[in-house]
């Protein structure tokens, strides 16, 4: 048997998963304060969206479901074409 070889570009998308939801839950919450000054009244907030986060998070889900083998579960349904005869 050949020895495992450690890739450092692998993903390990349930890791990641896990800490994309502690960054929501925490831009949810209003503790992701990055800096916080009172010397000159100066306050910066993360610059990460909540949209980001949470498309980053439900990619990372998805990723995770496929490396356990599971079958994620369906995002987009297709739109049935119809048309109105005028």
């Amino acid at each position: 048997m050949m020895p495992e070889i450690y890739d450092p570009l692998a993903v390990d998308w349930c890791a990641r998963a896990a800490t994309l939801r502690k960054v929501e839950e925490a831009l949810l919450m209003g503790e992701m304060v990055t800096e916080a000054r009172f010397g000159e009244d100066m306050t910066r907030f993360s610059n990460a969206s909540i949209g980001d986060v949470q498309r980053a998070l439900n990619e990372a889900i998805r990723e995770c479901q496929i490396s356990r083998g599971e079958t994620p579960r369906r995002v987009r349904f297709a739109k049935s074409g119809r048309m109105r005869p005028y």
